[in-house]
């Protein structure tokens, strides 16, 4: 089995989409399994940014950051044949990111972080006075109850109050008066 040499232009989960086709193809795989996997290869690779953001601001460390991430992959990847599309696949993904998330809180609250979020902020490329916004923003941030948390991360990801009720599972009036409480919150962290 040969697989071509990627390209400048070429992304690691095409190259990946590449060899499970190959894969497929060479030892006869069934379809069906060929198909979920080329659905989730497209799933990842449509929302790999949000999943990406969304552990972000649940990490402590640059570690933290890569096992949330793999955790939700994981996730999405199990929950992949059950899903109904009942929502659109982007809620459906950000919820299990959401949920991962919140559910690796919950069971690292009793250990402290090891780390600030200067590790987490080198990650991205970005100028320095951009990362010292996003990192005070993200430790602010951070400082809100998990819920709060997943209602003003899904509102900076321009979500409507009615997704961002959706998803995680509130009445719309009730999400509008969490995120005004948040953003007061956030609003004497930040000092503006």
């Amino acid at each position: 089995m040969t697989i071509s040499i990627p390209n400048k232009e070429a992304s690691l989960l095409d190259l990946l989409k590449e060899c499970v086709l190959k894969f497929a193809a060479t030892f006869g795989m069934h379809s069906e399994r060929r198909d979920l996997e080329l659905r989730f290869a497209d799933c990842i690779r449509i929302n790999d940014a949000m999943i990406r953001r969304i552990c972000l601001g649940y990490a402590h460390t640059s570690q933290d950051l890569e096992d949330l991430y793999q955790d939700v992959l994981v996730n999405i990847w199990r929950g992949l044949p059950s899903f109904r599309s009942d929502s659109s696949m982007q809620t459906w993904v950000y919820r299990i990111a959401l949920n991962t998330c919140v559910s690796t809180l919950r069971i690292r609250t009793k250990q402290p972080p090891q780390t600030t979020l200067d590790e987490v902020i080198s990650v991205q490329d970005q100028s320095l006075e951009k990362k010292e916004t996003v990192k005070e923003l993200y430790e602010c941030i951070a400082t809100l109850g998990p819920i709060d948390k997943a209602i003003v991360m899904m509102w900076l990801d321009e979500y409507s109050y009615e997704e961002i009720a959706e998803t995680i599972g509130l009445k719309r009036n009730n999400v509008a008066i969490r995120l005004h409480r948040a953003k007061e919150k956030l609003r004497d962290k930040i000092g503006y």
